[in-house]
């Protein structure tokens, strides 16, 4: 009896080989239901052991102890990364998906110098050495319009210190403080005689045209700090010269773009003339190229528009997406953010399988694309306060927001922001920047000359039940059509995309 017993357990346990020579019985189940290279190992292949020898016998243990509470629980930051490197090692799913969250929840609400490194030194390790950008992205998405000066300078003061992908990133986090990125150039320039490559990629990658309207005499002394360096080469300081006259040329083509402000942002016979004229994806090409359409959010409405009750083959998409790209590079149109785009996806997954294949299919290779999608280059604006002119016909729309040409602003008696006035007729409703002084006397909040209906797109988010869970929707009540089984729908919020990528320090 006792060796049916003893073998019998063997059957049902495995040992786990410590770098310390430890050894730990554990139950074969709870590795291989968790764990398809545990699976492959010990069910596949047959092997009763198995060694664990780089990673510390405490992480083997805490990763036995979570696979077996099947939840990540509170853990520290010291814990996190050998976990979450446990977990892609041996592709128990579930986990790296718990560690991500956790990591994400992290960088919403990281505000310390100290949580923000922390955060860029683990993404970065994830990007670096096993391979995988999403949580860089993630990181991008979270943080890029929050107050990273601290972060910024930390990885900006010695930039020899620094890899040309992590200064990418660190200019993407850096969203449009441009002044922090020339005053850590400066201090990188001070006792330099010849021109460091780092510092050339990183002037090679600013968008200094947008330094030169933001703090046009830093941007110079920045400059001329470089092209009076003492022994710089004359290939460094030809490039300088072609540096310095290129972003002269911008700076001329970007003021004579923004001599008209436009204040029309919508307008419902216009919406639906152009859906009315866009029966085809060639006629969103189309309308892209002719300047009909100069956002990718209204790229978006259109596809869910036209796709619900229009089909169109796998080549004809493929070369949409294809003809797309090459108009948007041309036309340099507002990118749509992946979070909302992301949100669209999601809802879309509760909607008829067969009809709505196509265009998820579509939309993930949207969201694949730099040239169409964005993490960063726009910022969501979520409305502060809505006051009634005239009930079910006028409003004012008020949202609080600072440019980045008004960094400078020292107004204390209001915010900086902006109104939309919504006006409602029987067929037809507008939505209008307001810029007469006159219209923000009382709001709390003040106007500058740099906001322009041009760069803002205006949606809403709905949540409804379906299967039990609440999904949440965003843009203009597309998920009437899609969504027809969902009838219990809330609206849970207006916001403004505002679209920054003219003044980012990351050239676009």
């Amino acid at each position: 009896m006792g060796t049916f017993y003893r073998e019998a357990m063997e059957e049902l346990t495995v040992l786990i080989k410590l770098k310390t020579e430890e050894q730990l019985t554990v139950p074969k189940e709870l590795l291989i239901s968790n764990s398809p290279v545990f699976k492959n190992l010990f069910v596949d292949l047959k092997f009763d052991e198995h060694v664990i020898d780089d990673f510390s016998p405490d992480s083997v243990k805490h990763f036995l102890t979570v696979l077996e509470n099947k939840s990540l629980g509170d853990i520290e930051d010291k814990t996190f990364r050998e976990l979450h490197k446990l977990g892609t090692a041996f592709e128990v799913d579930w986990l790296k998906k718990s560690c991500r969250d956790w990591l994400k929840k992290k960088m919403e609400s990281a505000s310390s110098k100290e949580d923000k490194i922390y955060l860029f030194k683990e993404c970065w390790f994830i990007a670096d050495k096993l391979k995988d950008e999403d949580v860089m992205n993630d990181l991008v998405s979270v943080m890029a319009h929050k107050n990273n000066s601290l972060l910024l300078s930390h990885y900006l003061s010695d930039m020899s210190k620094v890899k040309e992908a992590q200064i990418d990133v660190v200019m993407k986090l850096g969203g449009g403080e441009v002044e922090i990125f020339l005053n850590n150039i400066l201090h990188n320039l001070r006792g330099q005689k010849t021109l460091d490559s780092k510092l050339r990629y990183i002037l090679d990658n600013m968008n200094l045209a947008a330094c030169s309207e933001i703090n046009e005499e830093l941007y110079l002394e920045v400059m001329d700090t470089v092209s009076e360096l003492p022994e710089i080469s004359a290939n460094d300081l030809k490039w300088a010269y072609k540096l310095i006259t290129n972003t002269a040329r911008a700076v001329r083509s970007r003021k004579k773009d923004k001599i008209e402000r436009t204040t029309e942002l919508y307008e419902t016979r216009k919406y639906l003339g152009l859906f009315k004229n866009c029966r085809t994806v060639t006629d969103i090409t189309k309308a892209v190229s002719e300047d009909r359409v100069t956002s990718m959010f209204v790229v978006i409405d259109l596809l869910l528009e036209l796709l619900f009750s229009h089909t169109s083959t796998k080549e004809e998409l493929q070369f949409f997406i294809k003809t797309l790209t090459e108009a948007c590079v041309d036309k340099q149109i507002q990118k749509v953010s992946r979070q909302y785009l992301h949100t669209i996806i999601s809802g879309l997954r509760y909607s008829n399988p067969e009809q709505s294949k196509p265009l998820i299919t579509l939309l993930t290779e949207i969201d694949k694309s730099e040239e169409m999608c964005t993490y960063n280059e726009n910022v969501t604006i979520k409305l502060h306060e809505l006051i009634t002119i005239t009930k079910y016909k006028e409003y004012k729309h008020l949202y609080i927001f600072k440019h980045p040409l008004s960094v400078a602003c020292t107004k204390s008696d209001s915010k900086c922001g902006f109104i939309l006035k919504g006006s409602i007729q029987e067929d037809n409703t507008t939505y209008k920047l307001c810029t007469d002084e006159d219209e923000y006397k009382d709001t709390g909040i003040h106007l500058h000359d740099a906001i322009s209906a041009r760069d803002m797109y205006r949606y809403t988010t709905f949540t409804g039940t379906c299967e039990g869970k609440q999904i949440t929707v965003a843009g203009r009540r597309w998920w009437e059509d899609w969504l027809p089984h969902i009838t219990d729908w809330k609206c849970t919020g207006g916001y403004v995309v505002y679209n920054v990528s003219d003044y980012l320090v990351a050239k676009r």
